[in-house]
């Protein structure tokens, strides 16, 4: 039921809630428009009243979809417990049908429903803007701002030569991630304070070009080379968010020495 789910701040699990729809009956619960985070796909999102008629005992994740061409419409089961029953995917749908038919009238929700998913960038840029409206943002910040009145104050006593510039290696491959992209101060025990960001659409000055290396984990995405790494989003500060994935930028490749003659 609604009232016993702990979610709070318009985030459940992988769905961010947005407008809610009061006008559609008690017994059905509280229906929201809703997109998912990780692909910023629109749909809605029911929490179950006190009044319910039905109570989820199983946990099914399906899709449904329609054609045209030949006409048909398709269920496509991604989830389903060893010992499903039937009669609790029967109610999910019907649950699910007459939320929707609550809505058919709505010409704000159909908006919703058929808009294209939210882009990455926008994603996270929501995210930034959620955040600096938080106090504990707004202390971070403060707390920031501090730190880099006290590092430009001892920049010149701290610089190093750029090539000790701060570097991860990717695991078994001896190439480097660059650590800091986009926002990178050159020196030692520096770094950007960001969150992760959107993947760019192009490579970093110094990140490494194609041909990348698969024999090293790495992949070409937007002209760069990239290495996946085992986190899914929300990503760690400094990754690159793609797709429901998380990356670091490979450095540049330095050309060895050809020859050994002055």
């Amino acid at each position: 039921m609604a009232d016993k789910l702990p979610w709070k701040s318009g985030r459940l699990d992988e769905f961010h809630l947005g407008r809610r729809y009061k006008d559609i009956g008690g017994d059905l619960g509280r229906l929201y428009e809703a997109h998912n985070v990780h692909t910023g796909a629109p749909g809605l999102l029911v929490l179950l009243g006190a009044r319910a008629e039905w109570d989820p005992k199983e946990s099914w994740r399906v899709e449904v979809s329609s054609r045209v061409d030949p006409p048909c419409v398709v269920l496509d089961v991604l989830q389903a417990p060893a010992t499903g029953q039937l009669p609790e995917l029967s109610a999910m749908l019907d649950l699910m049908t007459s939320a929707v038919e609550q809505l058919e009238r709505k010409d704000e929700a159909r908006a919703h429903l058929t808009r294209e998913p939210i882009n990455p960038w926008r994603r996270w840029s929501g995210r930034m803007r959620r955040l600096s409206r938080s106090r504990r943002m707004m202390a971070s910040v403060g707390l920031a701002t501090v730190a880099l009145g006290v590092a430009l104050f001892l920049w010149p006593r701290l610089r190093a030569p750029a090539s000790q510039e701060q570097t991860v290696s990717a695991p078994g491959t001896g190439e480097t991630l660059l650590s800091h992209a986009p926002l990178r101060l050159e020196g030692r025990g520096t770094g950007s304070a960001l969150a992760s960001y959107p993947l760019p659409d192009k490579p970093f000055l110094d990140q490494a070009k194609p041909p990348c290396k698969p024999n090293r984990g790495e992949v070409e995405l937007n002209g760069g080379c990239w290495i996946e790494v085992a986190k899914r989003p929300p990503c760690y500060v400094d990754h690159a968010e793609y797709q429901g994935k998380c990356y670091l930028p490979v450095g540049e490749r330095k050309r060895l020495p050809q020859s050994l003659q002055p």
